[in-house]
């Protein structure tokens, strides 16, 4: 507004306060109404050109429409002045050129500006769109493989209950009993994302007594974990997959003992055990540790560890701290 009025009266403009007061409103009301205008057609061309690959398309069309009316307002100033006699303005065809000129720089100047806020604000919520969507795309997985689990889980404690119910019935009804907390576990940790390590202890103990009735002392779970990390978090059910998958491929026998440890070292859970591969092939639907490195890799965890030597099969879990 100023550089306009300036390049209309020249010097005349800040000669007095009500020359600038005056000249300053008079194009400040036409502004206005130019502003709202280009607010409008602004709209409608990210409306028309809303593609990044329309942007030179919707920016020549848009500034060609904005220098258009801004040539109009000031050919009407000009004259508006002229014909009045405003303020000693002349209406000439030099005066009117260096003013056009003058808002033409201008125009361009705040196009520039309005169309970079303009991509920066859109690029904007792009992003927060796609992390949105990623968000919900990596929640439907974590709901998938959560779901994938409760299946698994419950068609292997079915076989164990039927071996058992043919070949010792009251342990069979210890084991429904057992069977009976694990499930309250896993009913309620279903809907958690995490879960302390302490929960995960207490329930893989009644776990563990499963397969103790199961296999007897083919079967020694060893738990020693540290109490200042029994309060750090990990995905439910992690630790019940990793003694399920060495069951599920180890031979399992009293004279063959399968020895599963559950321990923390340098701040980190490891879960082994002893390597005694069954020498038939075990068929897997890959839930087990797959499940395990998919749920950290979705919670945007460090990945886990895994490593196998000729004795010993190790999986080193890293802890979340617990920031509550």
């Amino acid at each position: 507004m100023l550089v306009i009025n300036y390049s209309m009266l020249g010097g005349v403009y800040f000669a007095s306060l009500v020359n600038f007061a005056t000249a300053s409103l008079l194009t400040l009301v036409f502004m206005f109404g130019i502003w709202v205008v280009q607010g409008m057609i602004g709209n409608k061309m990210l409306q028309l050109y809303p593609s990044h690959r329309q942007a030179l398309k919707r920016v020549v069309v848009f500034t060609s429409i904005n220098l258009t009316l801004v040539a109009m307002l000031i050919t009407f100033l000009c004259w508006l002045y002229g014909n009045f006699h405003l303020l000693g303005f002349e209406f000439t065809f030099t005066s009117w050129l260096r003013c056009l000129i003058a808002s033409a720089i201008i125009t361009i100047v705040n196009q520039a500006i309005y169309e970079t806020e303009s991509s920066f604000r859109r690029i904007r919520v792009s992003q927060l769109e796609a992390e949105q969507l990623k968000k919900e795309q990596l929640q439907t997985q974590f709901d998938s493989l959560k779901e994938q689990v409760n299946p698994h889980f419950l068609f292997n404690s079915l076989n164990s209950l039927s071996s058992l119910i043919a070949t010792d019935p009251e342990k069979a009804e210890e084991f429904v009993e057992e069977m009976s907390r694990v499930y309250r576990y896993l009913l309620r940790s279903n809907e958690e994302q995490l879960t302390t390590l302490q929960r995960e202890i207490e329930f893989v103990s009644s776990y563990n007594l499963l397969l103790k009735t199961r296999f007897g002392e083919g079967f020694r779970p060893e738990v020693s974990v540290a109490e200042p990390f029994r309060d750090c978090l990990l995905p439910p059910m992690t630790l019940q997959l990793l003694i399920e998958n060495a069951v599920k491929h180890n031979i399992v026998d009293p004279d063959m003992p399968l020895t599963v440890r559950v321990f923390t070292e340098e701040g980190k859970l490891i879960v082994s055990n002893n390597l005694q591969k069954k020498n038939k092939t075990v068929i897997s639907n890959k839930v087990g540790l797959s499940n395990i490195i998919a749920k950290y890799r979705l919670l945007n965890y460090p990945d886990i560890e895994v490593s196998e030597t000729a004795d010993e099969f190790r999986v080193v879990l890293p802890l979340i701290k617990n920031k509550d």
